[in-house]
C-alpha cells in the first residue's frame, strides 16, 4: 500500500474510532447494545475500499446521506411528540444546531485544508460525526418525550 493510501486508511480508522461516542463500528450506538446499521455499512464499505481515497469518500458520503435521512426522520418524530407547547422550542434548537453545523463545517475545512488527500476524509468525517451525534441527541429527547406521556 503506498503512503497516500496508507494515510487515507489510517484517517478513516481514526474517524471510525474518534469522537465522544467511541469507535462506531465496534461499539453500541447511543446507549443501544449494538452498532447502528449505518455505522456497520460504513465500516464494511471502508474495509472494501482497500484504502482508496475516492472509495473511502464514497463510503463517507453514503453514510452522511443515511445519517442525514435518519436525522430528518427522528426530528420529525420528536416534533410530533413535543406537542404544540414545546414544538417551537425544538424548532429553534434545531435551527441553531444547523447554523452551528454549517459554521463548524467551515471551520473544519479551514482546519484541515493543508492535509492533502486526507483533508476531504477528515472534513467529511467530522460532518458525519456531527450528524450521528445529533441523531443520538434527538433520539434521547424523543425517548424522554415518550417516557413523559
Amino acid at each position: 500500500m503506498n503512503r497516500a493510501k496508507l494515510m487515507c486508511a489510517l484517517a478513516l480508522l481514526a474517524l471510525l474510532g474518534a469522537g465522544a461516542r467511541g469507535a462506531h463500528a465496534a461499539e453500541h450506538f447511543c446507549g443501544h447494545p449494538m452498532a447502528h446499521p449505518i455505522d456497520k455499512a460504513l465500516a464494511d464499505s471502508a474495509a472494501r475500499s482497500g484504502g482508496v481515497t475516492a472509495d473511502l469518500r464514497d463510503a463517507q458520503s453514503a453514510a452522511y446521506a443515511a445519517w442525514d435521512k435518519e436525522l430528518n426522520r427522528v426530528y420529525a418524530q420528536a416534533l410530533k411528540a413535543a406537542g404544540p407547547t414545546r414544538r417551537d422550542a425544538l424548532r429553534a434548537a434545531q435551527r441553531a444546531w444547523l447554523a452551528f453545523d454549517t459554521a463548524q463545517g467551515q471551520w473544519d475545512a479551514m482546519l484541515h485544508a493543508d492535509q492533502g488527500t486526507s483533508a476531504a476524509l477528515n472534513i467529511a468525517g467530522a460532518a458525519l460525526e456531527r450528524r450521528r451525534a445529533r441523531v443520538c441527541d434527538l433520539s434521547m429527547d424523543l425517548q424522554s418525550l415518550k417516557d413523559s406521556e
